[in-house]
């Protein structure tokens, strides 16, 4: 077997053939804040060890096709003969450090010819790294191999990929086609005697997650909060109320968030056990385009549109629209060419700043259509098309301050989209705050 292509870091086979394991990094920090992190893809790059020359390490965090997460280290240094020596590492990602095998390649010529069987790599011990910030960490090792023994020595950043900001939070690993939006979950008593009750809610929205569990009715105490049977942080209970919450990146008043809530059972547990539960709910789960068809369709066998199926009978079903593409409108385009109508939403005067925006995009393959709205009061909004409700919007607050909300729909339907089963061209779309219209436009045809 062939490894270590050097500075690729993907082809690193030791590292994909010893473990496919489901590692995930989480940090644990009770009170009402926390200095941990954990270690996300954000920690690629080169780290220099500060008090020795020209040497330091190369890091790749990369993600494996069954999600698991790994690291791989290229440690460049020098031997007892003063030229450059390196060694490898393949690693798990535990909190905030890695855990490495460390290995050694020998008499391998310069240039020479690839060779079946990896005989000249040999494992020579181990090497952990603990972060301390984003930028900063302590490497130790111990190994079997004479010149370089055992030792420890303090790196910093030099490089980073670029665009991209380290937080220590979990958002820093956050897919690019991660389903946004908010979902709550009740937590209700878990054994006799308990007359509290609870909720839990997880957000999330580009580069942003936010975890929050909130209890009332409790005695008056201190509690402890399990996410997947762990523990994730200590709170108190005052005059029957208490609260718990987390954010990444970092916010004044929150605890960092080193871990991900869904697909877990959460519980608030007092000295004797649990007290609430979400028992066998949860929240759910992004997929990434992992589970569907093979064609990210997600086994949507009824398709309403696409230039391989064509206009069906779902467009429109249901919502008094008609027979959906059809109409004179056209229905179909090239491969790799593509049609968009894109409209502001006109203010109807209720919501003086509320602003609000429409588009629909029809390629080969699929249509999508969505709406925007920003500058509104956090809350829920109704999505009107044609005088049929089709769904919500929910407005929340970000980072910044501002106010943002959406809502996405795609024919074929795919993870994290609403399935587009009618037509909005020619329609009129409106955006209800409860019973009043606060945005409205008769949308295109072309």
């Amino acid at each position: 077997m062939k490894i270590f292509n050097v500075m690729s870091g993907i082809a690193l086979a030791v590292g994909l053939a010893v473990s496919t394991a489901d590692v995930s990094a989480h940090g644990v920090g009770p009170g009402n804040s926390s200095d941990e992190i954990m270690v996300t893809r954000h920690f690629t790059g080169i780290w220099d060890q500060v008090d020795h020359e020209a040497q330091g390490l190369a890091i790749e965090v990369v993600e494996q096709l069954d999600d698991s997460r790994r690291a791989l280290v290229y440690w460049y240094t020098y031997g007892a003969d003063r030229k450059t020596a390196w060694f490898m590492g393949v690693g798990d990602l535990i909190d905030n450090r890695i855990e490495f095998e460390l290995f050694d390649s020998t008499d391998v010529g310069f240039m020479q010819a690839a060779q079946p069987g990896n005989e000249s790599v040999n494992s020579i011990g181990a090497m952990v790294i603990v972060f301390d910030t984003c930028n900063s960490g302590v490497v130790t090792y111990e190994t079997s191999h004479g010149d370089v023994g055992s030792g420890s020595f303090k790196v910093e950043r030099l490089t980073e990929v670029m665009n991209t900001h380290c937080s220590g939070g979990i958002s820093d690993d956050m897919h690019a086609d991660a389903m946004f939006g908010e979902q709550r979950m009740e937590l209700t008593s878990a054994r006799e005697g308990i007359d509290g009750n609870g909720h839990a809610r997880y957000e999330n929205y580009p580069g942003h997650m936010e975890f929050e569990v909130e209890v009332e009715g409790l005695p008056d105490g201190e509690y402890h909060l399990f996410v997947g049977m762990q523990g994730r942080g200590d709170f108190t209970v005052h005059e029957g109320h208490g609260t718990l919450e987390f954010a990444s990146p970092g916010e004044i008043g929150k605890m960092l968030m080193t871990f991900d809530p869904r697909g877990m059972q959460i519980e608030i547990h007092d000295s004797q056990g649990a007290v609430l539960s979400s028992f066998d709910s949860s929240f759910e789960e992004d997929d990434h385009g992992h589970h569907g068809d093979g064609d990210g369709h997600h086994g949507d066998d009824d398709h309403n549109y696409d230039c391989e199926f064509g206009p069906g009978s779902g467009h429109g079903s249901g919502s008094g629209m008609g027979s959906g593409m059809h109409g004179g409108m056209q229905d179909c385009v090239d491969n790799g060419e593509f049609i968009e109508i894109e409209i502001d939403l006109a203010n109807t005067g209720v919501l003086s700043e509320a602003k609000g925006e429409a588009e629909w995009e029809m390629h080969s393959d699929r249509v999508e259509f969505s709406v925007e709205i920003e500058d509104v009061p956090v809350g829920s909004y109704v999505l009107v098309v044609g005088g049929t409700e089709v769904g919500i919007i929910d407005a929340f607050e970000m980072h910044d301050g501002d106010v943002y909300g959406h809502t996405k729909f795609r024919d074929p339907e795919t993870h994290g989209r609403e399935h587009l089963d009618f037509e909005p061209r020619g329609q009129l779309i409106e955006v209800l705050q409860g019973d009043v219209v606060i945005l409205n436009i008769e949308f295109p045809t072309e």
